[in-house]
């Protein structure tokens, strides 16, 4: 059993695609052992994408994580990081 997190983007959020990308990873046999809905702060983005720091996208990267609501997923499964 694996455990990983999925992250569905702003854009994802806003065009309504959550239910359709969760119903899909339990379609899969993937579990969703928590889920919630933020709005990540900028200190977070520029934490989780640190390995691009320096690099030309690294900015508008972390412009658009925290451009608006994300959810963020818990899924467990075999092979559910692969």
């Amino acid at each position: 059993m694996e455990r990983t997190l999925v992250i569905i983007k702003p854009d994802g959020v806003a065009r309504g695609l959550v239910g359709g990308i969760l119903a899909r990873l339990e379609r899969k046999g993937i579990f969703i052992s928590a889920l919630k809905m933020l709005r990540l702060p900028e200190a977070s983005a520029r934490q989780m994408y640190s390995i691009h720091e320096g690099k030309y996208f690294y900015e508008p990267l972390v412009r658009y994580i925290t451009s608006g609501p994300v959810v963020a997923v818990i899924a467990e499964g075999k092979d559910v990081i692969k």
